[in-house]
């Protein structure tokens, strides 16, 4: 097969001189190794006290927990802090108070051909607002009437209010009728009514007129006479807007919030005839429905952490060969995980580490390097010892392992310390690489404006630090046990086997197959270690003797090539370990064949042009749904945006202290531009403070000719019934008169958070900048999240390039080889560059959540690639082919199982209902499977052709 797919031509050139980089990576792969092994020896031969000393340390770094500090409110955790609309928050609510919040509620037709513009049907309407004012919290200190509301505050020509200090702002169809029953009840033509656009609205802080289309929907027009006329509608919205006074840590109003329960509560209980049971939507039923969604989640999540113990115990077993099974080893690996991650969190919660509900999301990262890690190090057990001579390939090494035993009389624990020792030479670099890769761009992620995503990165960084050394540790203390029963209960079988045997005498049949070999008990650590970092010496610096004589080196080379396709041949009639047959010989063939490659580059380049496409046109964005995902909360989100998209949200204008009397053309002028913006409802400025003021001293005949004068005349006008609902809308200081005034606005809403938000707030801001008025605020709590997209793309990039930078210098001192480094990380910066795309094409939009996943990606995507790329440079086949095959069957079958443990778990996070638990479904999904794509395809392929020269002294050219 050899000679049907390639030719291979010896090269009679001397070996060259390496450089500083490979002499540098060489000195460090052969510190790595001794040091692995050096410590391997000194744990298998006490592990014991390793595991107790491991577990003492871990339970010591476990009291940084005692200082946690669980951050629950989320614009702390997904927006960078200090930005401009967190300042004008703090300002705005130092002089102002906090914003009011609505209660709404939205009413359905019970049936189809039910019009709720029916007198009946609007007289059940006024029966469900009575009943809402009779809904009392706190021993009926607090309701939707004067006891809680956010007052009004103005005075509009045509509405005559009883009590204009105490009456409530709040939207409804019956604005109409000023919210009087007798008014609608004497209304000869409802419909007449409804379609006046020039009604004034007592109680909207939206608009000096009542809004049809902001307080119902699902409209008809039937009127054969006049197809404009609404004649009809199918759905109809309150809402009642409540004073609140916030916690300044919890952003929450506890009262109020216990008012909304009772409001939804007790609403859902209702049943009427017009229309069906009433959906509220208040700031309690989107908090309840995100608590109820993350509980039912949390039991996905704890699911697929039992599918990935599970599999990592059913992975590490073999019913067919009880040599190769190590099914235990499975949950050592998953009990050291989970110390490592208990250890690593309290080091970071103790170090002021922010805790999150989001960082649980570490477990996952931390079980799937964790596992790599162990499969990296149970695989490698199999490796021969290349200075045995009479060394088995046939056998298993623990059947090798017992015949040493039986035949030199060594014991049990140096046999197996040395299995140990040679395991941990020969993997240690591999893990070593891609833990310091890994931990390295978690901590160069760590840099991001976005406190959330930089916690996360400072929790996966210390647990995979934390995570390596309980692997070189724990785990490998017992992996000892482990090996030591296995071996014991192989001795103790070979040895009855061979007591059976009638022909054997004096020594042990067993014994003419192996060396008789003295072990002192005395020296036998020092020994087992020494043996075992002489042979990696030998074998990473080479057999010098080779490279003195050409004439030697074409015979070797001839020599090894054969004794390659003898070896695959003998094993393809029977291998003992068919996962091993399977990717060193089955999927490397196909793999590796011309039409192998011919798919998989195109695969590639494929995939990267979709990504390319997704990248130009990806928008930053969030549905502000996303934290609401249980019935009834979805539900009654979901029926505004189909009929109520067409909504306002309240602005807030804010001046600073200037002269307002010699200013008082600029800042008309000031509003008026303002009220040209696109999206400002021009009517909502018409209720302010300074015209109030200006209307009520035209009324009084009062004149100002000065700024004190017009001080004074001011406070007058604020403690007038006409005045007095903007006392609160202007702050005096005796001194130095108004330093600070409100004047409220109304915005067309958008139906989501980022691109629209953040260009509206930009312009908002751009059209009061450098007004002679000074300072001139504009801002809405909405502004916190918006004002993050103005920051997450430059974050993003930041991140990964950080990350990608810290990754290629690490790949260049560990690999030692400028080609390689390049390789494994061009594959992760396609993985990055896909998983950007993907946005796109999953129909998401760029945002804090989206952006956390593909700045781990960089850590996530490094690991296959670089397992696979290590092995293709240590292996001594002769030509690239060979040595992208032997790269596959050395590492594919752990590589596999590393990546599967992890993807086995995310599946079951597929059906969770929150937006952020489906965010991390799709997009670590997205990254884990195309990290195993490119290390268990597109490098193996692209070494084959153009990979990096070996790192041995025999070198070979593919023709």
């Amino acid at each position: 097969m050899m000679e049907e797919e390639m030719a291979v031509e010896q090269t009679q050139q001397e070996e060259p001189k390496q450089n500083a980089l490979s002499r540098a990576a060489k000195f460090l792969e052969i510190g790595i190794a001794r040091g692995c092994g050096w410590l391997a020896g000194f744990v298998s031969m006490r592990p014991g006290r390793t595991i107790g000393v491991s577990v003492f340390v871990c339970l010591v770094c476990a009291i940084g927990w005692i200082n946690i500090d669980d951050e629950q409110q989320v614009e702390k955790l997904y927006t960078p802090q200090g930005t401009r609309a967190f300042n004008d928050r703090e300002w705005v609510e130092d002089r102002f108070g906090d914003s009011a919040w609505p209660a709404q509620v939205y009413l359905n037709r019970e049936k189809k051909d039910t019009n709720l513009f029916d007198k009946e049907a609007l007289l059940e309407a006024f029966d469900l607002y009575d009943f809402v004012l009779t809904i009392a919290s706190d021993k009926g200190r607090r309701g939707f009437d004067e006891r809680s509301c956010e007052a009004v505050y103005w005075r509009r020509e045509g509405v005559v209010l009883d009590a204009p200090r105490t009456t409530c702002q709040k939207d409804s169809i019956l604005a109409f009728w000023d919210y009087n029953r007798t008014k609608l009840e004497q209304d000869p033509d409802v419909i007449a009514t409804i379609n006046r656009e020039d009604k004034v609205d007592c109680c909207s802080p939206s608009s000096e007129f009542v809004s049809l289309s902001s307080v119902a929907g699902k409209f008809r027009r039937d009127d054969p006479d006049d197809p404009t006329l609404i004649t009809g509608a199918g759905a109809l919205r309150f809402v009642f807007w409540m004073e609140t006074h916030l916690n300044r840590k919890s952003r929450d109003d506890p009262n109020v919030l216990r008012l909304m329960n009772k409001f939804s509560r007790r609403l859902r209980d209702k049943n009427y005839v017009y229309f069906r049971t009433p959906l509220p939507a208040t700031v309690w039923d989107f908090s309840e429905s995100a608590d109820e969604a993350f509980d039912t989640d949390r039991i996905f999540i704890n699911f697929a952490i039992i599918i990935i113990i599970v599999y990592a115990w059913v992975a590490m077993s073999s019913l067919r060969d009880r040599d190769r099974s190590r099914g235990t080893l499975g949950l050592a690996s998953i009990a050291c995980v989970v110390l490592s991650t208990v250890a690593a969190f309290g080091i970071a919660i103790g170090s002021g580490v922010t805790f999150s509900p989001s960082t649980g999301v570490a477990i996952f990262l931390v079980l799937g390097i964790g596992l790599d890690d162990s499969f990296v190090i149970v695989g490698a057990v199999d490796d021969p010892f290349e200075e045995d001579a009479d060394y088995d390939i046939e056998l298993s090494p623990l059947e090798n392992d017992a015949r040493r035993v039986i035949a030199t009389g060594a014991a049990i624990e140096d046999v197996a310390a040395r299995r140990i020792v040679h395991t941990l030479a020969g993997a240690g670099p591999s893990i070593t690489v891609t833990s310091i890769t890994d931990a390295a761009a978690f901590i160069a992620g760590s840099f991001v404006d976005t406190p959330d995503i930089s916690a996360f990165n400072r929790f996966c960084a210390i647990s995979v630090l934390v995570d390596f050394v309980m692997q070189l540790t724990f785990f490998v203390a017992l992996f000892t046990f482990d090996q030591r029963r296995r071996l014991r209960g192989k001795v103790a079988e070979l040895r009855r086997k061979d007591a059976g045997d009638e022909s054997a005498s004096g020594c042990s049949r067993l014994a003419s197959c192996c060396r008789c070999v003295t072990v002192a008990r005395t020296t036998r650590e020092s020994r087992v270690v020494e043996e075992v970092a002489d042979e990696y010496d030998e074998n990473a610096e080479g057999k010098s003797s080779h490279s003195e004589d050409p004439a030697k080196l074409d015979k070797v080379a001839l020599k090894e090539a054969e004794e390659v396709e003898v070896l695959a041949k003998s094993k393809a009639a029977r291998h003992p370990n068919p996962a091993v047959y399977f990717w060193g010989h089955t999927y490397a063939r196909v793999l590796l064949s011309p039409l192998g490659k011919v798919f998989v580059l195109s695969s590639f380049v494929t995939l990267l042009a979709l990504a390319i496409v997704g990248v130009s046109r990806i928008e930053m964005d969030i549905e502000d749904n996303w934290g609401v995902a249980t019935y009834p909360a979805l539900r009654a989100l979901r029926f505004e945006e189909k009929h109520f998209g067409s909504g306002t949200m309240q602005v807030g204008l804010y001046t600073k202290r200037f002269d307002y009397f010699e200013k008082r053309d600029a800042f008309y002028e000031l509003l008026d531009d303002y009220a040209g913006l696109n999206f400002v409802v021009d009517s909502s400025l018409e209720d302010n403070w300074y015209s109030a003021y200006d209307s009520w001293l035209d009324a009084s005949g009062r004149a100002n000719a000065n700024y004190s004068q017009w001080l004074v005349n001011l406070r007058t006008f604020l403690d007038t019934d006409e005045g007095s609902g903007y006392a609160t809308k202007v702050i005096l200081d005796d001194e130095k008169g108004v330093v600070a005034a409100q004047v409220d606005s109304s915005w067309t809403r958008v139906g989501a958070w980022g691109g629209d938000g953040k260009r509206r707030m930009r312009k908002a801001r751009d059209e009061v900048r450098g007004t002679p008025l000074g300072t001139v605020i504009v801002y809405e709590a909405d502004f916190i999240w918006n004002e993050s997209f103005v920051t997450i793309l430059l974050n993003t990039v930041r991140a990964i390039v950080g990350a990608a930078v810290t990754v290629l210098i690490i790949l260049l001192l560990l690999l030692g080889n400028v080609i390689a480094a390049l390789m494994v990380a061009t594959s992760v910066a396609f993985v990055c560059i896909c998983t950007l795309g993907a946005v796109y094409w999953y129909n998401d939009g760029l945002n804090y959540i989206t952006s956390f996943f593909i700045v781990i990606a960089v850590g996530l995507s490094a690991d296959a690639p670089a397992h696979v790329m290590r092995a293709y440079l240590d292996s001594r086949a002769p030509t690239r082919q060979e040595r992208a095959r032997e790269a596959l069957e050395k590492l594919g079958p752990s590589v596999w199982k590393g990546g599967i443990s992890t993807i086995l778990g995310i599946v079951i996070t597929g059906a969770t209902l929150t937006y952020v638990f489906q965010v991390f479904f799709r997009y670590l999904m997205t990254i884990l499977i195309l990290a195993l794509y490119c290390g268990l395809a597109v490098m193996p392929v692209v070494c084959s052709l153009c990979g990096a020269m070996p790192t041995h002294e025999l070198h070979y050219t593919t023709l």
